[in-house]
This record gives C-alpha cells, structure tokens and sequence, in this order.
C-alpha cells in the first residue's frame, strides 16, 4: 500500500505546466494517494503482507517524497517566473507536504472497503470536471442557431446577408468557427480588424446551443459541417465576381472551433481549389489537424497552453503538433514527457488554462489577426520553446 501511495504522491508532484495554488495541488496530491491505494487495495488483496517490508517501505517513502516536495516547489517558482506571476512562498510547501502526510496517515487508518470506497468516488470526481467557457463576444456577421438544423439554409441567409451589406466589396472575408453557441474571441475580431485595415468582414454560424467541449463530445463533426456549408455558399457568391475583383476567403478557429477550421480547409482545397487564402488556428489540441497544409496555413500556440499539449495518446507517447506551429505568448519552460504522468499534470492544467491574461494558458489575443496570405514565413518551434 505505501508503494502505491508514494507512486500516487510522486505522479501528483511531477512538474505541471501552469502555475498552481497550494489548495489544487494538496487536493491533488490527497486524491491521487488515495486512488492509487485504492487501485492497489483491490490488485493485492490476496497478498500476505509483512509488517517489517512495510515499515521499510515507509522509511524509504518519506524522503522520496519530501524531496518530491522541495523539487515541486521549485519548478512551481520556475514556471511563475515565466508567467509574471510571483513565487509560491513558503505557505505552498507546507500545505502540500502537510496534505501528503495527511493522506499516508488517513491510508494506515482506512478499512479496505473505504479504499475500495474511495476508488469509485475518485473516478466519480475525475468525471465531473470541466474546463470553464467564457462568454460570446460580438462578430460582424452572426447567424442564429438553426432552430430546424438546416445548416446549409441558415448559411445561405448568412451569406445574401452579407452581399447585401457590401461585403462582395471587400478586400477579405473570414469565416469564423465559433463555439457550439457562436463565442468568437473578441481579440481575434480586433486582430483580423487590424491586419486587413479594417477591410474585413468576418461570418460565424453557430452550430449548437451548448459550450464547444458539449458540442464537440455529442456531435464531434458539427463545427465542420457549418464551416463548410458556409464556406459553400460563400463560394457561391464569391464566385460570381470575376476574378481580381473578389474578396480573399480565410478560414479562422481557436481550440475545439480549430478542428472544424481545418476540416474546413481540408475540403475547401478539394471542392473549391484556389479560394482558400490562408488559415489561422489557436490552441489547437495535440493530435488533431493534419501536419501540414496544401495551402497558406498558421498555427499559434502558447508555450504554457495545455489544450496544445493534451491528447489521449499522450498517455503512452509525446503529443505532436503540426509543422507550421508558431510560439506565440509569453516564453515558458515547459514539463518533459513523462508517460501517464504527463497525462494527469496536463489534464489538472486544463481547469486553470484560462485563468491567467492573452499569452498564457489557453489565452490568445491580437495575434490571432495574423491569417497567412502565402507571402508569410515564420520558423515552427520547436520540441521547446523556451528554456
């Protein structure tokens, strides 16, 4: 048991990459000794056990951890050096190593049957959490959510919506890939403002009435599936104006709304060859879009981001990220990859990933504006971006 508690403490203490408070990390480092018991407890129960292995065991236990503790503490120092957002101080140790101890101590006390108990409250628990959403922010063309789901009506009356205001006129248009409820980051509105010098208008179609992760869990293929019927009957119209004279389409998405942005790209360069001017995602999650792109395409991630780093396949090997990937956002050591652990820490970070200001975590601001038109070049970064 003391194994398997020491191994719950040290996975819990591994280096994670947001800076975290000492509550998280002692609510951590207390469920991840309990579970990992637990886990145990049911593996073993058949095993006879010796009270001298034990008590070496334990001997053995506290200093890794202590020193699990202190090396805790110091990369906690290191990352909030990084971000601008103080040291931990000494109250953050001394809560951990107090919430550590508490757990070994409440281990030597529990009955199997709590053990067992406390395995099935922790998987209940780990379901339960939730990355955050933010609230909507204003575009210049925002469709109502098809009450009927006819995805392909309410983007045709999106885009005669768009002709009518003069938006064959412009220099650009982007189609925006919200969240399920139509949320587009307002620093990304400002940004396309920006690089086109205000000659931009950018088309959203919401797809859904929940938060994107909702969205994306129940029907994985929607964000897609109004970006495309978008971008078809923006074709359409495009289309009809004789070449030189037509506005450039580009196709923007930030996390989960990066994945519909792409598929987009994906089918626009087969469908409509040539119409795709160039695509921005940010904070696309590990292992999700394709390595490279056919035609002008940037990816931003923040060095601090977890969404960038998370991906099942995390768990037995390094996530992957496209080629065209740019470090954006504020320079930050980030965690070596560790399997499994890596999984967790990446998981835990995900709950605060939007906490900190544009830069950090899974914050992104004005750079977003910057959509590839083919004349961009940047050097991708690397397997770290910062040290």
């Amino acid at each position: 048991m003391t194994v398997a508690a020491t191994a719950g403490a040290l996975i819990a203490l591994a280096p994670s990459g947001l800076p975290r408070g000492a509550v998280t990390e002692s609510a951590l480092v207390a469920a991840l000794v309990v579970l990992c018991t637990a886990i145990a407890a049911v593996a073993v129960r058949h095993r006879p056990r010796s009270r001298r292995a034990g008590r070496l065991t334990v001997c053995l236990a506290l200093p890794l951890v202590v020193a699990a503790v202190v090396g805790n503490t110091l990369w906690q120092d290191l990352i909030r050096a990084d971000l601008g957002t103080g040291t931990a101080g000494v109250g953050y140790p001394a809560a951990v190593l107090a919430a550590t101890v508490g757990a070994f101590a409440a281990i030597v006390w529990m009955s199997r049957p709590v053990l067992v108990a406390g395995l099935v409250a922790g998987a209940v628990l780990a379901g339960s959490f939730a990355v955050p959403g933010r609230s909507t922010a204003a575009t210049v063309h925002h469709a109502p959510i098809p009450a009927d789901g006819d995805l392909s009506a309410a983007a045709t009356r999106l885009v005669d919506g768009w002709v009518g205001d003069g938006g064959l006129d412009r220099s650009a248009v982007v189609i925006a890939v919200p969240t399920g409820s139509g949320w587009v980051d307002a620093d990304a509105v400002a940004g396309i403002d920006a690089r086109f010098g205000g000659d931009v208008e950018i088309l959203t179609l919401p797809y859904a009435s929940t938060t994107s992760w909702r969205a994306f869990v129940t029907d994985p293929g929607a964000a897609a599936r109004s970006a495309i019927a978008v971008f078809d009957a923006l074709a359409d119209a495009v289309g009809r104006r004789p070449p030189g004279h037509r506005p450039r389409i580009h196709l923007y998405g930030q996390s989960l709304g990066a994945l519909g942005a792409d598929r987009t790209r994906e089918w626009a360069e087969h469908r409509h060859p040539g119409m795709v001017a160039g695509t921005l995602l940010a904070g696309v999650p590990a292992d999700t879009v394709a390595r490279t792109s056919a035609t002008p395409r940037v990816v931003l991630a923040n060095p601090s981001d977890p969404v960038t780093r998370w991906s099942l396949a995390s768990l037995w090997r390094p996530p992957t990220r496209p080629d065209d990937t740019r470090a954006v956002g504020r320079a930050a050591h980030t965690p070596p990859w560790i399997p499994v652990v890596s999984f967790v820490q990446t998981s835990v970070d995900l709950l605060t990933s939007l906490d900190g200001t544009a830069g950090t975590g899974h914050r992104y601001g004005t750079e977003q504006g910057a959509l590839p038109t083919g004349a961009d070049t940047d050097q991708p970064i690397g397997p770290r971006a910062a040290s």
